[in-house]
């Protein structure tokens, strides 16, 4: 019998016992000891077993688990019957993550074992079969940590009627295999403003895909579903492509704008990132200075010693980095000096209350004069109206994003007076 069929056996015991009164909550918790496999190859089988062994027994320790198991050699899975409420379930798994930090001995050397979490709940019921709850649990604490993989977090908790999420998520990743073939997904494009001469300069280039039956798709969860499979490295050559190449057709017009990409931190652990920039700079023509490539401030802060090089790489040939929604994550000073950086966006959350609220309006000079200390260009988006921007000018932020300046639309869509000198009374925060 595998080590899934006896843990499943004995929780399906288990479950059978708990009360069925709807007061309940049984969890399943389910732990992957990352960097095992690593550490396969440099202290070698035996010894990642005895890690293994001892994580299993501080895993039992931290929460009482009445089921705890071995899946295989890297996960532990482990049930919690007759929780008071799933709040208690996330509690119970910081508690495993906390048991889990402090370095394990092995040989004389000090070695630090990382984990991350699923974890999923759901009320007893005794209508169905045991085995087919414990079945499902385990299917659905799988999918929260490929959840937190996917979001570099520690932690995920299955959400309630994510089982049918999932299963239009398997149809919804074949069909935009299918979009991409056919290019049904596009590009839309929002402006950004220089604050000081009132001229567009750059558009952001925004993924769109309209689904035939389900109307548009949220920007994210397409990422989110090309995330961790071949379609984000196929998704990317598109989207780069596309941008550059409709960027290039504007300035064949006479239009002087440059174009944003957004990339995902998956996006930076490919090594052929930079090839495909410099292929598609040479197709279309275009100056390097006149993209940017647009960075999450998570993304960008992860520090990963590949995702650096790409970094470097992108910046040698000329094409500029941004560091996008700034305020949102967790930036070191000291990372944030050595990265390769040529902005910082501003996030909207900060930018809408500089109007309304002090608190707001101080975070955002203060961001702006970080930026500028630093000699980056910095962007302020989630502009709205005029009296935001009048505020940002004069802070001294550099340009402007938001729906007063333009929404997204395809590069066909904007009348050539917007995107060129003319009529520049007619611009907002003028």
């Amino acid at each position: 019998m595998s080590d899934r069929d006896r843990l499943l056996d004995h929780a399906s015991a288990l479950l059978e016992r708990a009360p069925d009164d709807g007061s309940s909550v049984v969890a399943m918790v389910l732990v992957e000891l990352e960097n095992l496999p690593t550490l396969d190859g440099v202290l070698g089988h035996a010894a990642v077993d005895a890690l293994a062994g001892e994580a299993l027994q501080r895993v039992t320790r931290a929460v009482g688990a009445a089921a705890t198991c071995p899946i295989g050699r890297y996960q532990i899975a482990c049930l919690l019957p007759g929780l008071s409420a799933d709040a208690h379930a996330r509690l119970a798994a910081h508690r495993i993550l906390r048991a889990l930090a402090p370095p394990y001995a092995c040989d004389g050397r000090r070695v630090m074992v990382a984990a991350r979490i699923g974890v999923a709940t759901r009320t007893p019921d005794t209508r169905q079969a045991s085995t087919a709850q414990m079945d499902e649990l385990l299917r659905r604490a799988s999918a929260a940590l490929h959840e937190a993989r996917n979001r570099f977090d520690p932690l995920a908790i299955d959400e309630e009627h994510r089982s049918d999420l999932l299963l239009a998520g398997v149809d919804l990743w074949a069909e935009l295999d299918h979009a991409i073939e056919e290019s049904e997904v596009h590009l839309a494009y929002q402006p950004q403003l220089c604050l000081r001469s009132g001229r567009i300069v750059s558009m952001e280039a925004l993924l769109r895909w309209t689904h035939p039956r389900l109307g548009p798709i949220a920007p994210d969860r397409v990422i989110r579903l090309a995330e961790g499979t071949d379609l984000i490295f196929r998704l990317t050559r598109w989207v780069v492509h596309t941008a550059l190449r409709e960027c290039a057709e504007a300035r064949s017009r006479g239009i002087e704008i440059g174009v944003s990409v957004n990339l995902s931190a998956y996006n930076l652990r490919d090594p052929d990132l930079a090839a495909l920039f410099e292929q598609s700079l040479a197709i279309w023509g275009l100056p390097p200075g006149c993209v940017m490539a647009e960075l999450t401030e998570t993304a960008v802060m992860q520090g990963q010693a590949a995702s650096l090089a790409t970094l470097e790489a992108l910046k040698e040939m000329g094409v500029r980095l941004s560091m996008d929604d700034f305020g949102t994550g967790y930036s070191s000073m000291a990372r944030l000096r050595d990265l390769p950086l040529d902005e910082l966006k501003v996030d909207m959350s900060f930018t809408r209350g500089i109007s309304h609220a002090s608190t707001h309006h101080r975070i955002v000079s203060s961001m702006i004069g970080l930026g500028h200390g630093m000699g980056l260009q910095v962007v302020a988006e989630g502009v709205e109206d005029a009296v935001t921007c009048d505020h940002l000018r004069e802070m001294g932020c550099d340009l402007a994003q938001g729906y007063l300046i333009g929404h997204p639309v395809p590069m066909c869509e904007y009348p050539e007076r917007l995107l060129t000198d003319r009529d520049l009374d007619q611009r907002p925060c003028q």
